[in-house]
């Protein structure tokens, strides 16, 4: 059962500490306008809108034409169990798994939201480890909190909304043609990172009950892939991060486009479970033409990684093996 502290007012306090930190902006009650200059400009309601709005929770944004939003939640008994993680390590994962949706549309998060029901175990000392690791992760990727809510919980829940500048190279999920080529991308050596994931969440998740096992490595700390996507995205034709496992989430990229996998490799081999079942990687399945896949590999060299194909998008159908859901 958990231990319900009492003596200290914890969300006065997560505010305080957030403030300290200086990673807010236009931090009002609950809600903030942002001023997307471009609606306004030039406008006789230019005037009267400044006046209206000259309060803490207004932020001028004239060089956004238009927003990506991302929203996603990390949450306590679903996603994750607070033994596998420091505050610290539970800030960062978060804020990383929200981040990786962005960056695979290729654009760049400016602002975020954030909701969280702090556990009433946590003392001071837990929820300041939790804001640094929030502050670092904001000063890291240049991100200003904005707004969100905080309340008491028996369980830790994390709730992000980003906002990011959207590119002329927007990568998208609905828009892959047929016969499309599907790459994923890993490190040289991928048996290190995504089997690596899954190796250790299904440890984690079967765990002997006197075993203290935490998270580690890419599991830990996901390496997304912002550069490279920002170097190929003119002639990528969409794409997403890895989140539910690679055979998972290219089935969903195959419904959103109506169309089917054709795998290049035997999806129902033993051995090849680690690689297609692997949730929580976070690395990129990307759809190119066939004519651009020596470009493709010349600007994962430059980056020094790797990518590899595992098959094209067709109107045949082809049969697959049941997909698995890790939360």
């Amino acid at each position: 059962m958990a231990n319900f502290a009492v003596g200290f007012d914890r969300e006065s306090y997560f505010l305080s500490l957030l403030e300290k930190e200086a990673i807010t902006k236009g931090l009002g009650d609950d809600c903030c306008i942002v001023n997307l200059g471009y609606l306004i400009h030039n406008s006789s309601f230019s005037q009267t809108f400044a006046r209206a709005y000259k309060h803490k929770a207004h932020i001028h944004a004239q060089d956004l034409k238009s927003l990506v939003i991302g929203a996603d939640s990390f949450c306590e008994g679903v996603h994750f169990l607070k033994s596998w993680f420091s505050p610290y390590e539970l800030a960062q994962k978060a804020f990383l798994v929200n981040y990786s949706d962005i960056i695979a549309m290729n654009a760049k998060p400016l602002y975020a939201t954030l909701s969280v029901a702090l556990p009433k175990s946590w003392q001071k000392v837990e929820i300041r480890d939790f804001v640094n690791g929030i502050a670092h992760f904001c000063r890291t990727h240049h991100i200003a909190l904005i707004g969100g809510d905080t309340i008491g919980a028996t369980s830790l829940q994390i709730h992000i909304t980003l906002f990011a500048k959207a590119h002329k190279h927007t990568l998208y999920r609905d828009k892959i043609p047929p016969k499309s080529l599907i790459y994923y991308t890993c490190d040289t050596y991928p048996k290190y990172t995504i089997t690596q994931s899954y190796k250790l969440l299904k440890t984690l998740l079967h765990r002997p009950k006197n075993k203290h096992l935490r998270a580690r490595g890419r599991f830990l700390f996901p390496r997304l892939r912002d550069r490279f996507i920002a170097d190929c995205a003119s002639f990528l034709k969409g794409g997403m991060d890895i989140s539910d496992g690679i055979l998972s989430d290219v089935s969903k990229l195959g419904v959103i486009n109506k169309l089917h996998f054709k795998p290049n490799m035997p999806l129902f081999a033993p051995h090849l479970k680690p690689l297609l079942y692997s949730g929580e990687s976070y690395e990129m399945l990307v759809a190119i033409a066939p004519k651009d896949r020596l470009r493709l590999k010349r600007i994962a060299l430059k980056h020094r990684i790797k990518v590899c194909n595992i098959g094209e998008f067709t109107r045949k159908k082809y049969m697959l093996p049941p997909i698995k859901y890790w939360h």
